[in-house]
């Protein structure tokens, strides 16, 4: 049995647009949902250990910051961040609210049966610090804006999804101000509608940047940047998983972003009788 990084990361996007939910465009918040979530017992338990914890949206490629590890499982800071944001339960409902608005979050992805089983562990570890959550399984769930996709369009507060990292350029458009959509422009791949002036900045310094060193190191800002505000919170590497029969030798396993694996080496692949 063989595991290939394929280069797919499943993570939650948080929505910062105008139809995402108001607690969301505070850091606290956002990073109180990584801390409440316990990422490390999910793959052990749903994917028999069989992967890891993702940290960012480009892990296990030069693109990331080597420091960052992903947050830890901790509800006691979680709690200590939302009650420093001013979410509480008032009214002892179970679900904390300010200014009248229930922290209760439309939480979507697609009906793939893994993703449904997070949602469900999700959602009691959410609510054990007082974040509600809405389960909603979408068959068009990768609709664009122009097909009303819940995504694309702001219905969803955090929804869940793998995406995969290019190379030698990873893709960074997801994260463009101007690639969020709206009805003049909605192909936009923005979903999550984040509009960082400073990680602008960053994306045009690292695209007139010719010195390989010196662009990985502005990537690196930039995987930083993402972690620490929680506009993505990793949740486990999807790799390809190979069963190989032991009589074939000499065989390299990998995998290809965007493309398919591979059995690398098949000139000198040998069977075993």
């Amino acid at each position: 049995m063989f595991t290939a990084f394929s280069g797919y990361n499943e993570g939650l996007y948080i929505n910062l647009g105008d139809k995402g939910h108001p607690a969301l465009k505070e850091q606290g918040v956002r990073q109180a949902i990584a801390y409440a979530t316990d990422r490390e017992s999910l793959v052990n338990d749903l994917l028999l250990g069989r992967t890891g914890v993702a940290a960012t949206y480009w892990d296990n490629t030069p693109f990331v910051d080597p420091s960052i590890e992903p947050y830890p499982y901790d509800p006691a800071k979680a709690n200590e961040l939302l009650d420093a944001a001013g979410w509480t339960d008032s009214n002892g409902d179970g679900t904390r609210d300010k200014d009248g608005v229930e922290l209760v979050l439309k939480y979507g992805t697609t009906t793939r049966e893994i993703r449904k089983e997070i949602q469900a562990v999700f959602q009691q570890q959410l609510l054990e610090v007082g974040i509600g959550t809405e389960l909603i399984n979408a068959e068009n769930f990768f609709d664009g804006y122009a097909e009303g996709g819940p995504a694309a369009t702001g219905d969803l507060d955090i929804f869940e999804y793998s995406t995969v990292t290019q190379y030698p350029d990873p893709h960074v458009s997801e994260w463009y101000c101007d690639q969020i959509p709206t009805d003049e422009a909605p192909d936009g791949s923005n979903w999550q509608a984040v509009c960082d002036t400073d990680l602008e900045a960053l994306f045009a310094q690292e695209s007139s940047q010719v010195d390989a060193a010196a662009r990985e190191a502005t990537f690196h800002e930039i995987s930083k940047l993402i972690f620490d505000q929680a506009y993505f919170i990793g949740i486990y590497w999807d790799p390809d998983i190979w069963a190989i029969n032991s009589r074939l030798t000499n065989v390299k396993v990998s995998a290809r972003p965007r493309s398919t694996t591979s059995l690398n080496g098949t000139s000198n692949n040998k069977i075993i009788k």
